[in-house]
């Protein structure tokens, strides 16, 4: 069964992301990305035709999008993500780690490794579609399962070329926490894991600590998941710091980061981990707010990783800028398995492959 994958957006800069898999005369939209920046228009969603859409986690750059299409179009996402939905919407649930039918395809699903909630997707096209999302391996609380092999591969490469390993970025915040300090963080994303982690920071330093309230709401929903859809042995950790009140006075605050402004802060120092706006970078640059990040994508070898593990002889780096020395770099490390076109066509094989396992 051939197959065509149109690269709506997302390809070639940290955007919206938004891909159409036409095969067998159906055609599927794989996330249905909201603009990052406020008063960016969302221009993919033009004229688009399509059957079912898929949504692999509740990010705003891979769901806010999902108001601009009709409410006809039969929508696919677990039950977390389905929360973060415009209001009345109907969905039909995806499986946090399974299969099933979308207009006629198999669609497999595993756990990400990035957000509450959030799974990777692989269509049983010939050969194999494998759509990544927004993953990562190094998640000390959200797992990363071992995909299907597939030809083709649309990867998260927002980090590009970083190849930092998380160690590094964690011990680079822990030098920072000495002074009062407030994190704003995606609230189903890496909020849930650096609270954990900041938690027994502060009782190390003895230092106050808060959490917002929906990031306890968060980590209370993912607690009462089935267990292996979270990392081992951190049930307790889990129990413990949701029984613990906030501090009156916190040295130490973890908020959501719809609360990301210097002046909603004035007597703390506002630290940022991941994706700046250029309002963000101008802050920065300023010296009003300061930036480190903490992992919660794919790093550029583990993307390779990914790609040798899936077998796949077509891959896609998403999210991230692909020109110049960036370009180059990507070249060298996919060598002719590198596509960077907004159309890709898959023909029918019969050739088989053996199956790797990929451990994280």
């Amino acid at each position: 069964m051939s197959a065509r994958i149109h690269l709506l957006s997302g390809l070639g800069d940290k955007g919206p992301a938004a891909i159409v898999v036409e095969t067998n005369g159906k055609r599927l939209l794989l996330d249905a990305g909201g603009a990052l920046h406020p008063g960016e228009p969302i221009t993919w969603a033009d004229g688009l035709d399509v059957d079912a859409i898929l949504i692999s986690h509740d990010h705003i750059d891979h769901i806010g999008g999902v108001a601009e299409l009709p409410d006809t179009i039969p929508l696919y996402c677990t039950p977390l993500v389905a929360n973060t939905l415009p209001k009345h919407r109907a969905w039909q649930p995806l499986p946090a780690r399974g299969s099933l039918m979308v207009e006629g395809i198999k669609v497999t699903t595993g756990q990400a490794g990035h957000s509450l909630g959030g799974v990777w997707l692989h269509l049983d096209v010939d050969g194999g579609i494998f759509y990544s999302g927004d993953a990562c391996f190094e998640s000390r609380l959200f797992p990363f399962d071992t995909p299907p092999p597939a030809r083709t591969a649309l990867l998260d490469a927002s980090y590009g070329n970083y190849d930092h390993p998380q160690e590094s970025c964690v011990q680079a915040i822990r030098l920072q926490l000495d002074q009062p300090l407030v994190l704003p963080v995606p609230e189903t994303g890496r909020a849930l894991e650096m609270a954990l982690w900041l938690s027994e920071e502060a009782d190390h330093r003895q230092r106050p600590f808060a959490i917002d309230p929906i990031i306890r709401d968060n980590l209370a929903a993912l607690l009462a998941l089935p267990s292996d859809l979270r990392r081992p042995g951190l049930d307790s950790a889990i129990s413990a710091l949701l029984e613990r009140q906030n501090a009156s006075q916190p040295a130490l605050q973890l908020v959501s980061d719809r609360n990301d402004t210097p002046d909603q802060w004035p007597n703390y120092q506002l630290l940022h981990t991941g994706y700046l706006t250029p309002e963000r970078q101008t802050q920065l640059a300023a010296g009003e707010i300061s930036w480190q990040r903490w992992n919660v994508h794919l790093r550029a070898s583990h993307l390779v990783a990914l790609a040798d593990q899936l077998r796949a002889t077509q891959v896609v780096p998403l999210f991230t800028p692909l020109t110049g020395h960036c370009l180059s770099e990507w070249r060298q490390r996919l060598g002719q398995r590198l596509r960077i076109h907004r159309t890709l066509e898959i023909q029918p094989h019969t050739a088989t492959r053996p199956t790797a396992h990929l451990t994280v």
